[in-house]
């Protein structure tokens, strides 16, 4: 049975984006990068382990994307790491894929996630438009050329089912002369 936290994290979006984020746990520090990241929570790279149940500050910055420069810079918030597995990705270095649920942002945090991760979301749908219009273009393309061939093909088929009909014509009219 799903809990309303499972439910929750299904609605967010998960958008494939990558911020250097600094994290504070257990009286330590690490540098770690988001793979992906929603309102919820994150899927982080890190090079060391971290238990789940582990409570962590964590901050990152929203990149400039707008000219508006109270919804870039510095995100703060708190959270939990959910999983810790060692990322097989990572074959030159031993590294870890961390899930951490964000329980709370500071203000205006949650704001400047939520206008940057519908920021970063249009432009892959803008983007997946470009290359569905492009790849239907180049379908159209081909298309034409396909009909194009079987016209050319077809023309040669007639051509030579005319030059077969010719020499027969000439056999039959050959013979009957001979007869």
């Amino acid at each position: 049975m799903a809990t309303i936290t499972d439910l929750e994290r299904r609605r967010q979006k998960r958008i494939k984006v990558q911020l250097p984020v600094r994290m504070n746990f257990n009286n330590a520090e690490g540098l770690a990068s988001t793979k992906n990241i929603s309102l919820l929570g994150a899927c982080l790279n890190m090079n060391r382990q971290v238990l789940p149940g582990t409570r962590v500050a964590l901050s990152f910055e929203i990149p400039k994307y707008i000219d508006n420069d109270n919804l870039v810079g510095e995100v703060r918030g708190e959270g939990a790491v959910v999983r810790c597995d060692p990322d097989d990705a990572q074959s030159q270095t031993s590294g870890y894929e961390l899930g951490v649920f964000f329980s709370n942002f500071l203000p205006p945090g949650e704001d400047k996630l939520t206008q940057y991760l519908d920021h970063v979301a249009k432009e892959e749908e803008k983007q997946i438009r470009q290359w569905v219009e492009q790849y239907r273009a180049h379908i159209k393309q081909r298309k034409k050329e396909i009909a194009k061939k079987k016209r050319a093909i077809e023309k040669k088929r007639s051509a030579r089912a005319e030059k077969k009909l010719k020499k027969e014509n000439a056999k039959t009219a050959k013979s009957k002369k001979t007869a």
